[in-house]
């Protein structure tokens, strides 16, 4: 345990939910050490991805309140935070868009960024009882600061490109990491265990698993929902749009569609309100089920990769961004014309 450390260059903070979301982001940090702060109870995992000094924490349960808590700890432990990030695995919305085309899969990644009046966030359980019995949510969430959202920007522009994104790069980092035994269980398990089950068709037996109890013929495969389903291996589609953030969780296909027919949302977890209620961060979810009765514990692992993959790519591509910038400066100052890139982070 390291007890001086000096704390002010960590300017990235990153909460993760649950340990098995934990595991994934520690795959991808370097130099990394535990960090005991006077006064806080709490043991903070502390390293680097790419430039970035960053601490990482786990939530102590999961909810709104813990990671609200957490955060303020954090932020009194290492002052220097300016950058805070949410990065773990939700219940995702399978279609959404004007008709319903685009297709989140399991192991997709859901970035939480401002959309149709949110500021990527709501909290769909934060309001008033009203009229006749009716509820109305008064969400006040903050939308990501200005670093994170031009960061994004210029990360969302570079997958467009030929290249595409690091992300299988960052998986197989990730599971080269871990012991043998545990490797298997952060591996896209594959198309061929995604299924969508009708809407009407209810998981009867919580105790057993789809695969002992569920009629799979009841079920969409990727192949059934068309070209905008299909992935390939260790290839997520990264989706960008409002996360909804309650208490409870969703098991539900018809509260699932209402909340996004109401919300917009395009997937739902438990911890981003209790932070975006106070500070401008970045919510990034690996997508683990579909927020119906089907739900189970098969693609968490992996979801959880997927996560915290998309969350190197972003602080990994703003270096490289901000080298390019200090380059473009030193040209400028030689007579060429110089180009901001205005990365923050």
């Amino acid at each position: 345990m390291n007890s001086s450390h000096d704390t002010s260059r960590y300017t990235v903070g990153w909460i993760a939910p649950m340990s098995l979301e934990l595991t994934a982001g520690l795959q991808l940090l370097e130099d990394r050490t535990t960090i005991e702060r006077p006064g806080d109870d709490v043991k903070y995992n502390a390293g680097r991805i790419g430039p970035h000094f960053v601490v990482m924490v786990v939530c102590p349960r999961v909810g709104n309140e813990p990671a609200s808590t957490v955060l303020a700890n954090m932020r009194r432990s290492f002052p220097s935070i300016k950058h805070v990030l949410v990065v773990g695995i939700a219940g995702g919305v399978p279609a959404y868009g004007p008709n319903l085309e685009d297709q989140i899969v399991l192991g997709d990644v859901v970035v939480g960024v401002p959309h149709h009046g949110s500021g990527g966030v709501v909290h769909y359980e934060f309001g008033s009882w009203e009229g006749n019995n009716e509820f109305s949510v008064r969400s006040r969430t903050l939308h990501p600061s200005a670093a994170l959202l031009t960061a994004v920007n210029h990360l969302r522009s570079a997958h467009m490109m030929e290249r595409g994104s690091k992300i299988p790069q960052y998986l197989s980092e990730l599971r080269m990491g871990l012991k043998k035994k545990w490797r298997q269980l952060y591996e896209d398990p594959g198309a061929e265990n995604d299924h969508l089950f009708d809407d009407d068709y209810v998981h009867e037996y919580r105790n057993l698993t789809c695969e002992v109890r569920c009629d799979t013929a009841r079920s969409l495969r990727r192949v059934d929902r068309g070209p905008e389903a299909e992935r390939e291996t260790d290839e997520p589609e990264i989706h960008y749009g409002t996360i909804g953030s309650a208490n409870a969780v969703v098991r539900s296909s018809a509260r699932r569609n209402e909340l996004r027919a109401t919300h917009k949302i395009i997937c739902v977890e438990m911890e981003a309100a209790g932070v975006m209620s106070d500070y401008q961060g970045l919510v990034i979810r690996g997508i683990c089920d579909y927020a119906d009765s089907h739900k189970n514990d098969g693609w968490q692992h992996y979801a959880a990769a997927t996560a915290a993959a998309y969350a190197k790519g972003l602080s990994c591509f703003s270096h490289q961004a901000n080298g390019r910038r200090r380059s473009l400066k030193k040209e400028n100052r030689e007579g060429t014309r110089f180009i901001t890139l205005g990365l923050g982070l």
